[in-house]
């Protein structure tokens, strides 16, 4: 594991620790594991000279933070400004300094070398970490012991923060070499690390299902141990500075058999209206959490773990979409956890991702890493591991193990900061904004219908020959377009259109019309949540 220094000031203990290995190179040490790529630390023994001497052949090729996915911040002796930085570094997150040494191999002689990452704080306070370790050629990605690891506290990570890092004989008796041109250091001056000042939050509400079915009786464990490790997960995967989770209501399902996908699926269905049913703000995601009895929810084709209504835009009338099923177990095996960042995924907007020998439906065509592969060193900032990019795959994707993508972290962040900002300016749903919401299986026939604030943003696509009618009697009052979203797994839709006037007062039935077919509901059979006087508590 990867211990973060709780030291301030000059420090002679490395502010990584050691627990487990990294991947290597031929020649390296270490070997890899298979939950996450760690770090060795180095003892640095060798006493330090009596003044500090600049190293001698060495200089810093790279200087990357990673508060989740690396961010480059020096390169060759040069700060890096925000043109060449690939992802946003978010406040108050733990983040790993990561620094590459660069060797000329004319006059190098492997020894002991210091680096120091000095930290200039907004108020004039500087914090100086120190880690010795040896250095034997030129730093590798692939292995983490030829470089130098820093953790820089949550608390140091604030705007206007700079930073500087600099390498130094630790031993003596290397005076004598020729002293570098230009100092190794980077960059010349302190420069800004460029931590966002912008509030990212996420609010989750997990359902726990106390569920009864054919051969199983089980329980979500609602222990705050079990919703931390959902915490962790969600939160070391998005840029986030707050994450509010909380346990919902236990949800009771005597009804169903959740091995079968056509009753998985109404689950679904269930969980979405269940969301209405609450109308909490439009930025907070629901996610029901069962446990089948570990039971593959499949024909014979795979396992279906969760699934979400379809894939949302930003626009707080898209909440219908922010909801998710999941089971927690495959057999013995936990599942629930990567399940559960996955299928929020969907609901922050994210589609597939593809990946071999996995297949996806709808992935997104512009990833731009082959195989899915994340791209960039991932770190995780609650359990402090490294993943490597050549063995992970985005999140998004079916192969394992997975981790967030560069890609997929600016996404998030840009989903995350819209829906933030809805609180942070007092805002929510318009007054009187309201939709008609169906979840339809075509395979089965079965059509749930129900009301509840929305609305469809322009920019939604329509498409021709979808439509849905209201009716009065035998008399069609309003006919209005439908947004058409596909499940992201399996064979439903879920379909949206905007409310009219005269809904509570005129209308007695509703009519889906699509090219195939048609659905007929009464207006009785249509659960109405768009009214205050109609809700439940939210909790």
């Amino acid at each position: 594991m990867i211990a973060f220094a709780l030291a301030c000031g000059h420090t002679e203990e490395p502010p990584l620790g050691e627990e487990g290995s990294a991947d290597t190179e031929p020649g390296d040490e270490g070997t890899s594991s298979g939950g996450g790529d760690e770090v060795e630390e180095s003892t640095g023994e060798t006493p330090p000279p009596a003044e500090d001497v600049p190293a001698r052949g060495a200089r810093i090729s790279l200087v990357e933070a990673n508060p989740g996915v690396a961010v480059p911040i020096g390169r060759d002796g040069e700060w890096v400004g925000a043109e060449g930085r690939n992802s946003p570094l978010p406040k108050g997150r733990d983040t790993a300094v990561r620094v590459y040494v660069d060797v000329d191999e004319s006059v190098w002689v492997q020894r002991d070398i210091e680096a120091r990452l000095h930290l200039v704080l907004p108020d004039g306070t500087e914090e100086v970490l120190s880690q010795v370790t040896t250095v034997a050629g030129d730093s590798s990605t692939t292995s983490m012991q030829s470089g130098f690891l820093f953790g820089v506290l949550a608390e140091w990570m604030v705007p206007g923060v700079r930073y500087q890092v600099e390498l130094l004989e630790a031993g003596e008796g290397y005076e004598g070499l020729p002293e570098p041109a230009v100092a190794p250091i980077t960059p010349a001056e302190p420069g800004y690390i460029g931590v966002e000042d912008t509030d990212l939050q996420m609010k989750v509400v997990v359902v726990p299902v106390d569920y009864t079915g054919p051969g199983c009786s089980t329980m979500v464990d609602t222990s705050e141990e079990t919703l931390q490790r959902y915490e962790d997960a969600m939160y070391q995967q998005n840029p986030l500075t707050s994450i509010d989770i909380q346990w919902g209501p236990p949800y009771v399902v005597n009804d169903l058999d959740l091995s079968n996908p056509d009753d998985f699926f109404t689950l679904l269905n269930r969980a979405v209206q269940l969301r209405a049913s609450y109308s909490p703000d439009p930025n907070v995601y629901y996610y029901v959490l069962f446990d089948n009895c570990g039971a593959c929810i499949g024909d014979g084709g795979g396992c279906v773990l969760g699934v979400a209504p379809g894939i949302p835009d930003e626009s707080m009338g898209a909440a219908t979409y922010r909801a998710a099923i999941g089971t927690q177990f495959l057999g013995n095996d936990e599942v629930g956890i990567e399940t559960f960042v996955h299928e929020i995924g969907h609901t922050q907007g994210r589609q597939h991702v593809a990946c071999p020998g996995a297949a996806a439906a709808g992935p997104d065509v512009t990833y731009p890493y082959d195989g899915g592969t994340t791209g960039v060193w991932g770190f995780g900032v609650r359990d402090f591991q490294f993943r490597n990019p050549s063995t992970h795959t985005d999140y998004m994707s079916y192969c394992n193990p997975t981790w967030v993508s560069d890609w997929q972290w600016n996404a998030t962040y840009d989903r995350i900061r819209a829906l933030t900002s809805w609180d942070a300016a007092s805002v929510g749903m318009p007054d009187g904004d309201a939709v008609l919401v169906g979840m339809i299986n075509p395979e089965t026939g079965e059509a749930s219908w129900w009301t509840e604030p929305g609305f469809i943003a322009d920019a939604v696509e329509r498409p021709a020959g979808h439509e849905l009618r209201f009716l009065a009697g035998d008399e069609v009052i309003d006919v209005e377009s439908v947004q058409v979203e596909a499940w992201t797994e399996g064979p439903g839709i879920t379909v949206r259109a905007p409310l009219p006037a005269g809904y509570d007062a005129e209308v007695t039935a509703i009519e889906y019309r699509e090219p195939a077919r048609s659905y007929l509901a009464p207006r009785e059979s249509v659960a109405s949540y768009h009214r205050p006087d109609s809700l439940t508590t939210a909790p």
